[in-house]
């Protein structure tokens, strides 16, 4: 986050807690603006984080409290105004915390939706029926071009091609190479690497 957006989350949050602080005195105690205190906790929490989030709680809870014992509310013992501003205190915290977490979320969710298009648009896939020859085994193209299956696949895939020879070919194009295998072991390697 920049310097200039982080200030004006905090001076847009304070300016939110005085607006409902004031509306809150000036109403007394009768009216309640205990769930318009969410407002600025949610704005900091979700631009700002959860730290400051957690202070912009903290000083609404304490708004709250001093606005109270200002407007005079009869409470039967002073510690019932501490027990509710600490009530009022864990709610904004659970908000807090709550509004955080969903922007973590979301957040984490949109890098790995960026992560997973950019793998898609890596990847090729080839699908279809693909005219293939039963003799040479060339692919017929798009446009109706015979080409041998490397170039096809290495054209419409990320797929290289290395070339060796199975043991069955290595046998039947090479059996120089091989003793007869009745009587002894083969003289070569059964994979015949020809360096292409």
């Amino acid at each position: 986050m920049t310097q200039h957006r982080k200030s004006t989350t905090i001076i847009v949050s304070f300016v939110l807690i005085v607006l409902i602080g004031l509306l809150d005195y000036l109403t007394g105690y009768e009216f309640g603006f205990f769930v318009f205190y969410f407002i600025p906790i949610s704005y900091a929490a979700w631009f700002s984080g959860r730290v400051f989030g957690v202070m912009v709680s903290v000083i609404s809870a304490l708004s709250w409290f001093l606005i109270d014992a200002a407007t005079g509310y009869p409470y039967s013992s002073p510690w019932y105004g501490v027990w509710n501003a600490g009530i009022r205190l864990v709610s904004f915290l659970v908000i807090t915390i709550t509004v955080s977490k969903v922007k973590e979320v979301l957040t984490s969710e949109r890098e790995l939706s960026t992560q997973l298009q950019e793998a898609l648009s890596q990847v090729k896939e080839l699908r279809g029926l693909l005219p293939i020859c039963a003799s040479c085994k060339k692919i017929r193209n798009d446009v109706g071009y015979w080409e041998q299956i490397e170039v096809y696949v290495r054209r419409h895939s990320k797929a290289e091609f290395s070339h060796s020879i199975c043991p069955e070919c290595a046998k039947r194009l090479y059996p120089e190479l091989f003793a007869d295998e009745r009587t002894s072991e083969p003289s070569h390697p059964a994979n015949v690497d020809l360096g292409c």
